[in-house]
């Protein structure tokens, strides 16, 4: 039975130099979206590292990549060269969608690093990194059997091969711009990407780009991207772009996500697009009460991104946004006059900039943790509790939710307050004896009496991959008996807790410990030491790291 809905995509008739335009953001009501927008539950039969969907329950072994010379099979990966995946995804090609009318259709590994060294994927020119051969070798089948519908491969991971002939003609591919920095002037990474872009317009009639538009890791903090964006799209009409994805917050709430559709597809229609005043029309237009506001702070965030010269992170928390695009002070007066203005607003505008100012708050507490300043922190904890009311659930793309947030936050403000008066080594500054993380290198964070969230590694944590350990001098105190260090994992982010703590004083090992979780939080674990036995000097706290994950966390380390 054929899929409902495949047949209302609508042909394009606008002039944009783009015949495939969609911004991933959450779908505004069919009155107040922008025409001419393309959709992947509406213009893809299969989407993005999502093959499996072809599978059956219990599908043949043969699909599945062969790993060590063609032997052991993976899970994770797909055999490209295999008959039966070839045959399943025939067969649900032909169920749900039939021969017409035109779809789309990702044909990608799934997002690892693993490939198949098979026999005969090594015959279709796979490498032991690279899989293009055995993914080329399908999509010609596919073209061939499926004439009247695209199939597209990506120029990602370990598809980053560029063929040596053209695609078919009803064959694409979507470059990944995850290696082309966020800017909106030029860096030297985008000489690259454009030769790239060459290579490729010579290759196939469907080149599209997938390219972003958020902080992934912090849905809620204002992020500028217009000028970014035009200099980008203006690059992609040049070097024969045909089709941009923009892949942003999806179908989770995002600052401004509105707004940002609108302009964006300003922009894909016509990429010299003056988007400053089309952003301060809008704004008046939706939000005649605070739409200057909104609109003036978005533009103060835009020049300085564009005065700077910055790149934009694409995965950062709010400590790296201050340091580049987030102006503290006028961010704080941009949210307090949103608030002041809320209870002047009616209709849409409330409930766009309520939610607005609630998922705001997060970058709120952001700041005041930052800043050791906690005070006051719990009405905004209830404003953000009260987002998810309103369909808030997420703030990042690695599942970090609201809820998780808001636990972890009163944990760590619990705990400040029952350590008050006793941490005898808060503010006081220790000593990296080894190398930390460039991205890591603020000490500060172990001794400012405030515990990280486990959920979020940007918030209040020192991440290292030191090997084999992280060796800290701590100085001793007076009065000090115990010594106490707190750590944290991450599963998603690849943070595991430490394989074992030891302390040393002098020559004295005065104890090593291998860390457990924490009951009723798994994701917390604890070690404390007994130093009532020295009086003087200083101490040595040696980390190692479990070698079979990427990083470790420390969160806080407390003498009393």
């Amino acid at each position: 039975m054929l899929l409902s809905g495949c047949t209302q995509v609508q042909p394009y008739t606008g002039s944009s130099p783009f015949e495939y335009r969609e911004i991933h953001l959450p779908a505004l009501p069919a009155e107040e979206a922008p025409k001419y927008l393309n959709s992947i539950d509406l213009d893809w039969g299969i989407w993005g590292h999502n093959l499996s969907v072809v599978l059956p329950s219990k599908p043949s072994p043969s699909v599945f990549a062969k790993e060590s010379e063609g032997i052991s099979v993976n899970k994770e990966q797909f055999c490209f060269s295999s008959d039966a995946l070839f045959k399943y995804i025939r067969d649900y090609i032909r169920d749900n969608y039939g021969s017409e009318p035109t779809m789309r259709f990702a044909i990608l590994p799934n997002d690892n690093s693993v490939v198949c060294t098979c026999a005969h994927c090594l015959e279709c020119g796979n490498t032991a990194h690279d899989c293009s051969g055995a993914v080329h070798h399908l999509l010609e089948r596919l073209c061939e059997e499926f004439p009247n519908h695209i199939f597209f491969t990506s120029h990602y991971r370990t598809t980053s091969k560029v063929p040596t002939k053209p695609l078919p003609a009803n064959a694409g591919v979507l470059v990944s711009a995850i290696d082309f920095p966020l800017s909106p002037v030029h860096k030297e990474a985008e000489d690259e990407f454009v030769g790239l872009l060459k290579k490729w317009s010579g290759l196939t009639s469907h080149l599209y780009v997938w390219d972003y538009i958020n902080n992934f890791d912090d849905y809620f903090t204002p992020y500028p991207i217009f000028d970014s964006i035009r200099h980008r799209l203006q690059l992609y009409v040049k070097y024969g772009v045909n089709g941009v994805f923009f892949n942003g917050s999806g179908y989770e709430y995002s600052t401004m996500y509105k707004l940002k559709t609108h302009v964006l597809a300003a922009l894909l229609e016509d990429p010299e697009t003056r988007w400053r005043p089309l952003l301060k029309s809008l704004c008046r237009e939706k939000y005649p009460v605070t739409g200057d506001v909104i609109s003036n702070f978005v533009t103060l965030q835009e020049d300085i991104v564009t005065e700077k010269g910055l790149s934009l992170p694409l995965y950062e928390g709010v400590p790296v946004a201050m340091k580049t695009y987030l102006p503290a002070r006028d961010f704080v007066q941009f949210h307090d006059e949103l608030l002041r203005l809320l209870p002047s607003t009616q209709g849409h505008e409330h409930e766009d900039v309520q939610k607005m100012s609630r998922a705001m708050m997060l970058t709120r507490l952001e700041l005041k943790r930052i800043a050791g300043d906690t005070f006051e922190s719990q009405p905004m904890l209830k404003e953000l509790e009260a987002s998810s009311r309103q369909g808030i659930i997420a703030y990042s793309e690695g599942g970090g939710s609201t809820a998780s947030y808001l636990n972890e936050y009163r944990f760590m403000l619990e705990h400040a307050e029952e350590m008050s008066g006793k941490d005898l080594l808060k503010g006081v500054r220790l000593e990296a004896l080894t190398a930390l993380d460039e991205e890591y290198t603020d000490i500060t964070l172990l001794t400012d009496g405030l515990l990280g969230l486990p959920s979020n590694y940007h918030c209040g944590q020192l991440i290292s991959s030191a090997k084999p350990a992280l060796r800290i001098s701590i100085p001793h105190r007076d009065g000090m008996r115990r010594l106490r260090v707190y750590m944290t994992r991450n599963n998603i982010y690849h943070i595991g807790f430490p394989e074992s703590l030891t302390l040393t004083a002098g020559a004295r090992r005065l104890g090593t410990v291998v860390p457990t979780p924490i009951p009723g939080n798994l994701q917390r674990a604890v070690a404390e030491f007994d130093v009532s036995s020295v009086s003087n000097g200083t101490f040595v706290l040696s980390v190692t790291r479990d070698l079979e994950v990427r990083t470790m966390a420390l969160d806080e380390i407390e003498a009393y």
